[in-house]
């Protein structure tokens, strides 16, 4: 199974919270100053691809919206670009954070100039919205395929409000999984690699129908519990992804300590999975 190997993807939350990146200065319109950077737009789908991959709770067409009734109300960019994101944006680099601001900077000024507007970029005329992946389906059968985990990721990473929304489910409905990463004693990219994929999985399995009960103590199951090979497989993978990530890497002499508890975590939530 191929993945892109994006930050996002593969570069999971630290000890329960987003990874916190530095993000450019965004200040009130009048206040004249943005941390030096340039306002421009350049099109729908570029601005659409530093959305997603920032994880805001919208997309191109819903900040077009909150910047039109920001412009009629008389507020400035600043509060409405903040409120794009519940806690703060997370990128893959400084250069992705400085075109996202740029791009809806330079959209709010297009939007307060009036008149029709056009979010296509220059010489991409009729190229449109990037669709999204679709809703992988059903679980197939009583083990997930290869080609199923792989559209049930790539549909997670253009959902962000259902990733989101799951992301709650997993924390309040698995803390005690949490809490048994937590007291392995793993590094702090560890513990973040391990967490993720849990949750991916966990993510993946309520979109394929099956919703893994509460976890305890007493679902972890022996070291050599059996797993779906398709599954295990992925797991592989987004290991491998993760000892090459940019930042927070997997240290390759712990790969053997986090894959040895993921999988055993993972059985467990496989375990605990039933039909919805």
């Amino acid at each position: 199974m191929t993945r892109a190997r994006t930050a996002k993807a593969r570069h999971p939350k630290s000890r329960g919270a987003a990874v916190k990146r530095p993000a450019p200065k965004v200040k009130a319109r009048d206040g004249g100053d943005e941390g030096g950077l340039e306002r421009r737009f350049d099109g729908r789908p570029a601005l659409e691809r530093l959305l997603q991959a920032s994880r805001a709770l919208g997309d191109v067409d819903d900040v077009v919206e909150a910047f039109r009734q920001a412009v009629a109300q008389g507020v400035p960019p600043q509060p409405v670009i903040l409120a794009l994101w519940p806690d703060e944006p997370r990128f893959d680099s400084v250069k992705d954070a400085e075109a996202l601001f740029s791009n809806l900077l330079g959209l709010y000024e297009l939007v307060a100039a009036g008149g029709p507007l056009d979010l296509e970029p220059k010489g991409a005329l009729g190229q449109g919205k990037r669709a999204r992946a679709p809703h992988p389906g059903p679980l197939p059968g009583e083990a997930p395929t290869a080609e199923w985990l792989e559209a049930a990721w790539r549909y997670l990473e253009d959902a962000p409000k259902e990733r989101e929304k799951l992301g709650h489910a997993f924390d309040n409905r698995h803390d005690a999984l949490v809490s048994v990463i937590d007291a392995s004693g793993l590094s702090d990219a560890g513990f973040a690699v391990a967490r993720e994929l849990c949750f991916e999985v966990f993510a993946m399995l309520e979109l394929g129908g099956r919703s893994p009960r509460a976890f305890d103590d007493e679902a972890l199951p022996a070291r050599d519990a059996a797993l779906p090979a398709a599954l295990e497989a992925w797991l592989d993978d987004g290991l491998v992804e993760a000892e090459a990530a940019d930042e927070l890497p997997l240290p390759e002499a712990e790969h053997p300590a986090v894959r040895a508890l993921v999988r055993r975590l993972v059985a467990a939530l496989w375990a605990l999975a039933s039909p919805a």
